[in-house]
């Protein structure tokens, strides 16, 4: 009994030692080991590196990998350096969060951005997307974003366990942007759309900060690209006495050692007028007898900037020479009231698109004495004109009636047949009618199935014997006298 009660106690010593000094350690080292049975949660940011131009905006989505655990609430807080980088806006719309127990907000001036949110249900994925930030690079230099470590994830076990949560950094270069496209603008030609008379031209532009020069080339070329080497430092430049036609100004900038883009303006000069040319006057029968009017019509052409009106301006010759004419702007042909003793001038103004004028003129006066005559006599004449048409038909009529008949009776007897003149001694005899012949007509065959037809006569053909008359001539004896 002795040996047993011995064993028993030695056995359990045994078990005692087995499994408890285990545990025992194990609650030992409880804060290496027990982290081991936790749940782990990543939280990154993509891209985890990138350049961006100064200025330029760019996204980074804030993603979240549950390592094939369910969680169902996050707490995260953003940092950034405030002095590089700046929130446009930040974004929760394709989310996975459901329910936002905060909406999302940064503060520009701290650098912090921050995400607070319940998943119902929960989720397991390898990138949900918890939000996106749009950044805009404000200076040059390197920027750090990451994660607080205040931020949480809450795992899907209903106890609101906190998951050990893994948190990521990005960063990211800023570099210089190059300088765009330099804004020009011009006092003398302001529209690049328009021609102008001046062929002096001033031309400007904007400089930006940092900007150390400026490479031009003014020339007939759309899309010349000046060289890269700083030619000005200015911002203005003048080019007296151009020839006409279309000149282009092109320029670029260099701004911490980086060219821009090139910017183009147009300038269009035009200095020639119109081309010459002369009016016409129209006296036409509808505008001198009737309204007391005449036309003057006038065209010209411009070669550059082409034509844009046309003004006329009348001068009565029989007023002092200090009264100028009216202009008014018209089209071709303009008429001209007249009176019985006027003389005037007419004044013909051509102005093209830059503003360069032609005149020409042309005297106007009242129509010759035939147009007078018809005037004071336009009743009369009109009476005998229809008088002279009813008399030209009536004349018309009569006579053709009589030379119808007249050549109808030539007609007949040229037409009539010429008796043969009888010669003297020598007995007249009619001459023989020439013989006919009749045309031998060829039956026509009878149809097969036609029966009970009459037979078809017989056509005898019929010959026509000339009758010869034989005439005898005997010598005629002559008795001597």
């Amino acid at each position: 009994m002795i040996f047993k009660k011995k064993f028993v106690v030695s056995a359990t010593f045994f078990l005692l030692v087995t499994f408890l000094f285990p545990v025992v350690g194990l609650a030992q080292s409880g804060e290496v080991d027990a982290s081991k049975l936790l749940a782990h949660t990543e939280v990154y940011l993509s891209p985890r590196t990138g350049s961006f131009v100064e200025g330029s905006t760019f996204d980074v989505p804030i993603l979240v990998n549950t390592k094939g655990r369910s969680i169902n609430g996050v707490e995260i807080v953003v940092s950034y350096d405030k002095d590089k980088l700046s929130i446009v806006r930040p974004s929760g719309g394709t989310s996975i969060i459901g329910v936002w127990v905060e909406p999302p907000a940064y503060d520009n001036t701290k650098g912090t951005a921050r995400y607070v949110g319940v998943i119902p249900g929960g989720i397991t994925t390898g990138s949900g997307l918890v939000g996106n930030i749009t950044f805009q690079a404000k200076a040059t230099g390197r920027a750090v974003v990451s994660f607080r470590s205040n931020s949480k994830v809450l795992l899907n076990d209903g106890l609101g366990t906190e998951a050990i949560v893994e948190l990521g950094r990005a960063e990211y270069s800023i570099i210089p942007s190059a300088p765009g496209g330099v804004t020009i603008f011009s006092d003398t030609h302001p529209f690049q759309s328009d021609w102008y008379n001046n062929n002096s031209p001033v031309i400007s532009w904007d400089k930006d900060p940092d900007v150390a020069g400026f490479s031009y080339v003014l020339d007939n070329k759309p899309g010349t690209v000046p060289e890269n080497t700083i030619n000005t430092e200015v911002t203005s430049m003048a080019f007296p006495d151009l020839s006409d036609g279309l000149w282009y100004f092109h320029i670029k900038a260099n701004k911490k050692g980086v060219w821009g883009a090139v910017g183009h303006f147009l300038v269009r000069i035009d200095t020639a007028p119109p081309a010459e040319f002369t009016p016409e006057v129209n006296y036409l029968m509808a505008a001198s007898v009737l309204v007391d009017r005449t036309l003057v019509s006038f065209f010209t052409t411009d070669n550059l900037s082409g034509v844009d009106h046309y003004e006329v301006g009348i001068i009565d010759k029989s007023q002092p020479t200090t009264v100028s004419p009216s202009f008014i702007r018209t089209e071709s042909p303009f008429q001209v009231p007249l009176k019985e003793d006027s003389n005037l001038q007419v004044i013909v103004r051509a102005i093209d698109h830059a503003g360069n004028i032609r005149d020409e003129s042309i005297d106007v006066t009242p129509p010759t004495f035939i147009m007078k005559f018809l005037k004071d006599n336009l009743i009369w004449i009109l009476i005998g004109l229809l008088l002279a048409l009813i008399l030209g038909m009536i004349i018309h009529y009569y006579a053709g009636h009589h030379i119808r008949r007249g050549l109808k009776k030539v007609s007949n007897v040229m037409t009539a047949p010429i008796p043969p003149m009888p010669i003297p001694g020598i007995p007249y005899a009619p001459r023989p009618a020439p013989s006919v012949q009749t045309p031998q007509l060829t039956p026509t065959p009878i149809p097969s199935t036609i029966v009970n037809t009459p037979p078809v006569p017989k056509v005898v053909e019929q010959k026509v014997v000339p009758t010869t008359t034989q005439i005898e001539i005997r010598p005629t004896e002559i008795e001597p006298k």
